[in-house]
């Protein structure tokens, strides 16, 4: 009777060992269930705006492009502008240079006439061709001048004009029209149509009534 027992109460634990392992093969048969999340719509405007932005970024590099390009232009110019006037300036210099060689290089005879006449007046008692001699040599210096582009001012019995003359008096005159000059104190000069000094002049005016 008690071998029936023992018996049966293994049987039933054979019968709950069996049902469990039968549970766990179906637990590990059974396929794992995946959670599907839902994905989020994408707003149609964010694609627009998104596609602008890059389109913008582009033109900005383009424009940064076209600016770099200008600005290495400019430089450029600069330097030939700078190059120009560098060029200018030795030009000019070089120019004025040679036409002060020019003078004094046409002035060396008149001085050579100088150094003679100078030699010479002390030696002769004849004053008269001493003063002949400065006045040939007077002469020749004015003759120079000319030719160098170098003019006197018309000034002595011509209207008064104050883009040629410089009125420093006034004196009575009735018998010529009122700002006539009367007398040239200093000559004024024109080089090439440009004036280098205004002549000095005394000028007429009415007498009082």
């Amino acid at each position: 009777m008690k071998f029936s027992r023992k018996n049966r109460k293994m049987d039933e634990t054979q019968e709950m060992k069996e049902k469990e392992t039968q549970e766990t093969t179906e637990t590990m048969n059974e396929e794992p269930v995946t959670e599907t999340k839902a994905v989020p719509e994408v707003d149609p405007m964010v694609s627009v705006l998104t596609a602008e932005n890059d389109a913008l970024k582009a033109e900005v590099e383009k424009y940064k492009a076209e600016v770099d390009s200008l600005r290495d232009i400019l430089q450029r110019r600069m330097a030939e502008i700078d190059n120009i006037k560098r060029r200018h300036r030795e030009e000019s210099l070089k120019a004025w240079t040679d036409a002060e060689g020019s003078l004094i290089t046409a002035l060396l005879p008149v001085i050579d006439n100088f150094d003679r006449a100078a030699e010479f007046a002390p030696k002769t008692e004849d004053k008269t061709k001493v003063i002949d001699g400065f006045i040939l040599i007077h002469d020749q210096f004015n003759k120079l001048l000319e030719n160098k582009g170098l003019q006197k001012i018309e000034a002595k019995g011509q209207p008064f004009d104050y883009n040629l003359h410089n009125a420093i008096g006034r004196m009575v005159n009735a018998e010529l029209e009122p700002d006539t000059v009367l007398e040239e104190v200093r000559t004024g000069y024109i080089y090439k149509d440009s004036i280098l000094r205004h002549s000095d002049v005394i000028i007429s005016e009415k007498p009082e009534e």
